[in-house]
């Protein structure tokens, strides 16, 4: 498992941008002081808007004249962000400080997409990849969001920032920060990075040089700290009944999200007590309908119980904002949005397994069920708009034009908390 981390600051003056543009060439003493012996200063991966690409002032003139951006007197200019990861993922792939490692240059380029993803196309104006220090698999990105302000075009990091803390959920910008480029790294680098501790993550308006040096080593030290097992860790915790019944039901649900996020379209519930054949074989012997029904879906139906339990029962998911439920369990986004579409797919299953024993009862084809008649009857609209959400289908091109009009975004709730018992909302009854 690897971690990844960020580190962020303001940078709001010229001298500021020339002092970062000194310490990137490797001007200042600090700069020197950081080279490895035997390595060439200002060696690494480089960008910028600007003809030489460490020079951040440059840089800056250039994108507001690419933009026709202007400033707002005492705001920001633009933010520094430095976007770590482990430095054994990039050692998966090769040397730490050679430019040919594929994982050097796909860390390079996905920060500059990700710091794109919520800045706006164009707002990076810089990025760096050092590979003549002894650290690694850290970039500084230099990006200047740029949005509409009566009509013209604004430098506006604040605005940004504050886009992307209600897009994640998060309660300030800089875990924002965090969790994005934690989930940005999982989706587009490697599966098994991890957001790193949650930390006060700096917010000094400007680091020195010397501060900016302690500051990214303690995040490469972070980092690199050895994960410990988690069979250390729960040989070693003193768990209370209620504390393992409620880590049993977490697991079991953080296991449902990776197999989602391994096969989304191919997810299939949990299996039950019997499988569709045994169905078939046992329904001229067992009279009790609803006794097979139960066992056929027995694994959707405990996911489905569990998820409650986290926040993220059945009538809550059928919210706009179900998939802000949890978040105390699930900071992630995408392991919401994972776990929201677990949910409504055990659901779907749900309605289908009743319909498919119950129909086993009727001879006449034309009395037979359909799912759709069944609980959860909202199923099929949940899964089209779990998996719209993650991007497994394309949105709906052809709407009633009042409707559109019409919606109202729902604001956001405080997430739930985890309830002491279990208990099965079903929404409705059972139907038949």
């Amino acid at each position: 498992m690897f971690k990844a981390a960020i580190r962020v600051n303001k940078i709001s003056t010229f001298a500021q941008l020339r002092g970062a543009s000194l310490h990137a060439q490797r001007h200042d003493e600090t700069g020197k002081a950081r080279v490895r012996e035997d390595a060439e200063p200002g060696f690494g991966l480089a960008w910028s808007k600007a003809e030489d690409d460490r020079d951040y002032l440059a840089a800056f003139k250039a994108h507001k004249a690419e933009l026709g951006a202007g400033e707002r007197k005492g705001s920001p200019l633009c933010l520094q962000a430095i976007c770590v990861v482990s430095p054994e993922w990039v050692q998966k792939a090769g040397n730490l400080h050679d430019p040919e490692n594929p994982h050097n240059r796909q860390l390079f380029d996905q920060a500059r997409a990700w710091a794109e993803s919520w800045g706006g196309k164009g707002s990076v104006i810089a990025t760096r990849l050092d590979l003549d220090e002894k650290g690694g698999a850290v970039v500084d990105v230099m990006v200047s969001p740029v949005r509409e302000s009566r009509g013209k075009p604004v430098i506006s990091t604040n605005k940004a920032l504050q886009e992307l803390k209600q897009d994640t959920g998060e309660r300030n910008e800089y875990s924002a920060l965090q969790t994005s480029w934690a989930d940005w790294c999982r989706d587009h680098l490697d599966a098994e990075i991890v957001r790193g501790t949650r930390k006060e993550i700096t917010q000094r308006q400007h680091l020195s040089p010397e501060t900016y040096g302690a500051v990214l080593d303690k995040a490469r030290e972070d980092l690199q700290r050895p994960v410990e097992s988690v069979r250390g860790a729960l040989q070693a915790a003193e768990l209370s009944w209620e504390d393992t019944d409620l880590l049993r039901d977490y697991l079991l649900l953080r296991g449902e999200i990776s197999r989602h996020r391994d096969d989304p379209r191919g997810y299939t519930p949990p299996e039950g007590d019997i499988d569709r054949e045994a169905v078939e074989t046992s329904a001229h012997r067992e009279p009790n309908t609803w006794k097979l029904i139960e066992a056929f879906r027995r694994g959707a139906e405990r996911v489905m119980e569990t998820a409650q339990r986290f926040g993220m029962g059945w009538n809550r998911l059928n919210d706009e904002d179900g998939h802000e439920a949890g978040r105390a369990w699930f900071p992630a986004l995408s392991d919401r949005l994972h776990l929201g579409a677990v949910v409504v797919k055990c659901g779907a299953f749900c309605a289908e397994a009743e319909a498919f024993v119950k129909n086993l009862r009727l001879d006449d084809p034309e009395k037979h069920l359909s799912p759709s008649q069944l609980w959860p009857t909202e199923a099929p609209d949940l899964v089209e708009r779990y998996d719209r959400h993650l991007g497994l289908t394309a949105p709906q091109q052809i709407r009633p034009v009042q409707r559109e009009q019409t919606v109202e975004v729902a604001k956001p709730r405080e997430p739930d908390q985890p309830q002491p018992q279990r208990s099965r909302d079903r929404g409705g009854d059972r139907g038949l």
